[in-house]
């Protein structure tokens, strides 16, 4: 059966469409005895307006697109339920779209999202991300975004991440704490400003007296390849590993090494699974919950055009 629409209504009740949008939305200028009519049959014939036409005509289409590189672990799962939550408390409904880590298939998704004129964009960028020209469509088109977790630096966009300099210094403190002589630092691509700052945040704060060989991985196979070829050199050594990706290629190299009960390791994880993978594990506790309903209070601010700091950082600590 078609559905119900407002012209259905109109007719039955033999008033016109727009005094029946008025009514059904206790317009004053509609008297309470139509008012009481029109909403009495909309209630019995389970009328429900169509709100996409409403937001096309308040031109709002009440969506918000997510874009995101990968769906992996727990982190990404518990930013989208950050997000959600607190954009289904102002009625707004999301998009997720998925680059798996691809720079064309992220392009491809901020055109879709500009094609399908969204209210706002978030995104994290993918590892092949190198600058952020593509996004000069949405400058263009007046859609806001937000970047996180993985971002570039810049002036153009707002962005929220974690405080990733003075995490990863407290990294640093613990590996000077236990008097390691050398440290292999696997961080991801180079571009991104996660591990420009990680990088910065956990060198300077490192003690001079311990050895620092840098390396970077796109993934978690990467980064085993790196930690066994490190583990075959010297089997005395501490990591220090970006991400939960990161860690998890370190964490088997070490196990497949046998090497877990004298085996340093710190870095950033959502604290699930790795903890229990590796019992020296010591790392940064990061809130996907915390980060996606930041970001989302940054996208709502963007489309209501409230002040706001351009570039938040969220404080975490050592777990």
């Amino acid at each position: 059966m078609k559905p119900m629409t407002i012209k259905d209504l109109a007719h039955l009740l033999n008033v016109s469409p727009s005094t029946v949008s008025r009514a059904l939305n206790n317009h004053p200028d509609i008297s309470l005895e139509v008012r009481n009519r029109v909403q009495l049959l909309a209630e019995e014939l389970q009328f429900k307006p169509n709100s996409m036409a409403a937001n096309f005509r308040k031109k709002q289409t009440k969506l918000i697109a997510i874009i995101l590189p990968k769906i992996y672990r727990s982190f990404v799962p518990d930013v989208i339920e950050g997000i959600t939550k607190r954009l289904n408390a102002d009625h707004y409904q999301t998009l997720v779209l998925i680059t798996e880590d691809e720079l064309q298939k992220e392009i491809d998704a901020i055109k879709q999202c500009c094609d399908m004129r969204v209210d706002g964009i978030l995104l994290s960028l993918s590892n092949q991300t190198k600058d952020l020209e593509h996004l000069d469509v949405c400058k263009k088109m007046h859609i806001p975004l937000v970047l996180f977790d993985n971002t570039l630096e810049t002036q153009d966009f707002a962005s929220v991440h974690i405080d990733d300099v003075a995490a990863a210094a407290q990294c640093a403190s613990y590996i000077n704490a236990k008097k390691c002589k050398e440290v292999i630092a696997i961080y991801g691509p180079a571009e991104l400003s996660i591990s420009k700052n990680r990088r910065a945040g956990f060198s300077a704060q490192l003690s001079p007296k311990i050895k620092n060989l840098d390396f970077f991985a796109s993934n978690a196979q990467e980064a085993y390849q790196i930690a066994m070829t490190q583990l075959q050199r010297n089997q005395h050594i501490a990591f220090f590993g970006i991400s939960d990706e990161v860690l998890l290629g370190i964490v088997t190299a070490i196990k497949e090494q046998d090497l877990t009960n004298n085996t340093v390791v710190v870095g950033f994880s959502d604290g699930l699974t790795l903890p229990f993978l590796h019992k020296e594990l010591n790392y940064i506790f990061h809130d996907g919950k915390i980060v996606g309903s930041t970001a989302a209070e940054q996208i709502l601010k963007c489309i209501d055009q409230v002040e706001m700091q351009l570039h938040l950082e969220i404080p975490v600590e050592l777990y």
